[in-house]
């Protein structure tokens, strides 16, 4: 997923509207075409009276079949005879039904009844709006789908990426067609598809891949063994997986701008997690059984290795460390609070430590570490110019303190591990095998992902611009872009109208937060500069592509791409830069550049091109509302309109916000999901920027849609849907917005996401947004007082 941490007084961030989800079968939306013999079909056979006509438009829709008696013989002149009054009556019929629908003001376009097709299956229309519009929003959607045996989650989005790792497997697997013209990195895809998939390759190397890299970072290619003297050099190891495999162990390294001053790069460093969540590695007794998993995955990993049955003292080992590490690190609360702060030093500084009682912190050759980190770049690092962001210093500080009183073999064997663990599935199929027997039991999962998911996957990785290209070409339509330009603007100008509303703001702070929204960047659908085929050659000249052997062109790509990121050091950012490919389905606001991102995989229906106003404001335009609202959530708060870290609020202004934050936080720690109980509860603080920006963003779609609604001619923007005519368009907009969070995942997803999550599960996305929302309510006709219309509503933006 393409998320970096929350800036925490931190790193930049690129927050998206979405966790992440699986794939699965290509989802196909049911195409009903009113044309020719369809339609005379439907009206031929259909016995329902024709006074109310729109019953039979509801059948269609919601997938009725219309069934004729084959078994009939006439004579042919009398057939001829029937059929052509038939015709005659299929005639008058159309034009009395054509008549009604205008009055009615239904939209019967192709794509408003695929629109109503999806909507009325989604809905449970036997639920109360008013107690729970979830479950009439989604309930038909979740009894229908629920989640497959390969994944974990099942909603929306996961459907919509489905169906673009379709298209991009179509697009891997079909033959260029142009003589060899199209551009370098497309060739280079297709080759990488083709060498993932040959999984007979890599079952005719064995282990020796996994011993080379071993090797590589100095490693023995055996589990260490502590009554073996080693002379292990920890640090050479993890500076070398950092650089070698892109690889995280103990501290992470980055190069990134500057939350300060985003016109520079620098280093940054922070704390990495033990490899398995922190949160149960410090709660043995309430997370018991995941503990458990994770040992017994170990152990059998281990066991598959070496061909024994020593995995689970191993295994011990391994567990017992990282909850060590879990326990020095800083918690994800404190790192988002306002009062962690983060420090800059020259490299010289970082050697020399901070304070006096330095000895343990020297324990650590951070000159050694970064020279072995830029190795083979053409970076000369300076000890007393270049300087690093340490964003967690106490971490640092605590976990050199844990390594000098830790047995060494223990750190060996800790760090043995996760490289192990990171490039065993890149091997052999056993490894992968056991790799999901641990998902089956973490999360729930039933069946393997079919390999072809995980080859296109990863070659969308590596390749997402060259895919794109192909992308656009055959699947984005003209025009796309610009209406979706025009939509955002609507909801921008919204926010604007918003702010200027805001009576806890005061006139410097406005001013400021106006100045912010009017330098918001926007980009949508695809970087034009892809489409030049000689420009995408030059990015992946370098990317190099070994048919055949999948695990050097992983260690090609992986060097490759630290490369160019430690290079970057040396190099103004580029303003301008997409944070995600085309080929991407979600939606993205990075805080350091100060831009939105919509790609055009997330275009599509339920999401966008619904053929209604209404449903597109609600959907998409929620989503965009979502991204703008995270410039001004607790952590996009503290960044300017350049992207720079800095308090440009006035404290009287800030009380009033972190007031009306509070407000936010209390209501979403009293979400519970059923099925796990009231100790799992929504962690309202972690998870406080995405509920900020669902409601936001929500309201700021919806004085949009208003906005589109009164400069519009005609009435093109009151029309409704063919079975839904009861339903308002100010409704369709709000079942736009829940219908695109319908979703179900196993019990131990939704455990994960409560525990680690940062965004709500997607029940509370849309019941806690809704309630907040007085023109929900006002719409759906809610009493006061209902679930759906609580008296006290948590409102910030």
């Amino acid at each position: 997923m393409l998320q970096v941490s929350a800036p925490n007084g931190s790193s930049p961030d690129e927050k998206k509207c979405g966790g992440r989800s699986g794939g699965a079968y290509r989802w196909v939306e049911e195409e009903w075409l009113f044309n020719g013999a369809d339609r005379l079909g439907v009206l031929q056979d259909r016995q329902t009276p024709l006074s109310n006509p729109e019953s039979w438009i509801q059948d269609l829709i919601t997938g009725g079949t219309i069934t004729s008696d084959s078994s009939l013989r006439l004579p042919v002149l009398v057939l001829l005879a029937v059929n052509l009054l038939l015709v005659l009556v299929a005639a008058i019929v159309l034009v009395g039904v054509t008549v009604w629908s205008k009055n009615e003001n239904l939209c019967l376009t192709e794509q408003c009844v695929n629109t109503a097709s999806r909507v009325l299956r989604a809905m449970d229309r036997s639920a109360d709006p008013c107690k729970d519009f979830y479950q009439y929003a989604c309930g038909g959607w979740m009894k229908a789908n629920p989640v497959p045996d390969w994944t974990a989650t099942w909603d929306r989005l996961a459907l919509l990426r489905e169906s673009l790792l379709q298209d991009m497997r179509q697009l891997l697997e079909s033959g260029s067609g142009d003589g060899g013209k199209e551009p370098s990195g497309i060739r280079k895809a297709r080759v990488l598809y083709r060498t993932c998939m040959d999984t007979d390759a890599l079952e005719s190397k064995g282990l020796e891949p996994i011993k080379d890299i071993l090797k590589i970072v100095g490693l023995t290619s055996s589990p260490p063994n502590a009554t073996a003297a080693s002379g292990f050099d920890w640090l050479f190891t993890v500076a070398r997986a950092r650089r070698v495999l892109g690889l995280n162990v103990l501290y992470g390294l980055n190069v990134a701008e500057d939350v300060r001053n985003s016109s520079l790069h620098k280093i940054v460093i922070e704390q990495v997690s033990p490899g398995f969540g922190e949160r149960y590695l410090l709660q043995p007794s309430r997370f018991r059984q995941e503990i458990k998993n994770y040992k017994n995955h170990v152990a059998s990993m281990m066991n598959a290795y070496t061909n024994s049955t020593d995995g689970h003292a191993f295994a011990e080992e391994i567990v017992a460390f990282g909850t060590e590490i879990a326990k020095v690190m800083t918690p994800a609360e404190k790192r988002r609070s306002t009062g962690h702060l983060f420090h800059e030093v020259t490299l010289e500084e970082l050697s020399r430590g901070p304070g006096q009682d330095n000895i343990s912190w020297k324990s650590v050759n951070w000159t050694r570490y970064m020279s072995i980190v830029f190795n083979e770049t053409n970076v000369s690092l300076n000890s007393s110019k270049d300087k690093a962001i340490l964003l967690d210093l106490g971490y640092m500080q605590k976990l050199t303190t844990l390594l000098l009183r830790t047995d060494p073999y223990i750190i060996e064997r800790f760090i043995w591990w996760n490289v192990f663990s990171t490039v065993a599935p890149l091997t052999l199929a056993k490894f992968r095998s056991l790799g999901f027997e641990f998902s089956q039991k973490l999360l729930g999962l039933q069946a393997r992902t079919p390999r072809w998911k995980g080859c296109t996957g990863n070659v969308n990785s590596n390749f997402g611009l060259a895919l794109s290209y192909l992308y656009v070409q055959s699947q984005f339509r003209k025009g796309y872009r610009d209406k979706a330009l025009v939509m955002l603007d609507d909801i921008r100008a919204a926010f604007e109208d918003a702010v200027h509303e805001q009576d806890w703001m005061d006139d410097i702070t406005r001013e400021r937060t106006l100045t912010k929204l009017h330098a918001i960047r926007a980009f949508v659908g695809y970087p034009g500069w892809i489409m030049n085929a000689t420009q995408l050659d030059i990015h992946y000249k370098k990317a190099n592509v070994i048919e055949g052997e999948l695990f050097k062109t992983y260690l090609n790509l992986t060097s490759s791409a630290v490369r160019r990121n430690l290079e970057s050091i040396r190099r103004r950012p580029n303003r301008n830069r997409w944070v995600a490919a085309a080929t991407t389905v979600n939606a993205f606001y990075s805080a350091t550049l100060n831009s939105v991102t919509f790609p055009a995989g997330i275009l599509k229906p339920p999401f966008y091109s619904n053929g209604i106003e209404a449903i597109d404001y609600g959907a998409i335009g929620a989503i965009m509302g979502h991204e703008i609202t995270h410039g001004f959530d607790d952590q996009g708060r503290r960044y300017d309109e350049n992207g720079n870290l800095k308090q440009w609020w006035s404290l009287s202004t800030l009380d009033h916000y972190h007031s009306r934050v509070q407000c936010i936080i209390d209501q979403y720690n009293n979400y519970t999901m059923p099925g796990l109980g009231a100790s799992f509860n929504v962690q309202g603080f972690n998870t406080q920027g995405e509920n900020i920006a669902d409601n936001g963003g929500l309201r700021a779609a919806f004085e949009g849609y208003r906005r589109r609604q009164d400069r519009s001619e005609g009435g093109s923007m009151r029309q409704r849907l063919p079975g839904l005519s009861d339903i308002t368009t100010d409704q369709l907009f709000f079942l736009g917005f829940a219908q695109i969070w319908c979703g179900n995942s196993t019990v131990g997803a939704l455990k994960s996401k409560l525990v680690d999550g940062v965004h709500s599960p997607n029940r509370i996305r849309v019941v806690g947004t809704l309630s907040n929302s007085k023109e929900f309510a006002d719409a759906w006709g809610c009493p006061a007082g209902t679930p759906m219309n609580p008296p006290d509503k948590c409102v910030l933006w």
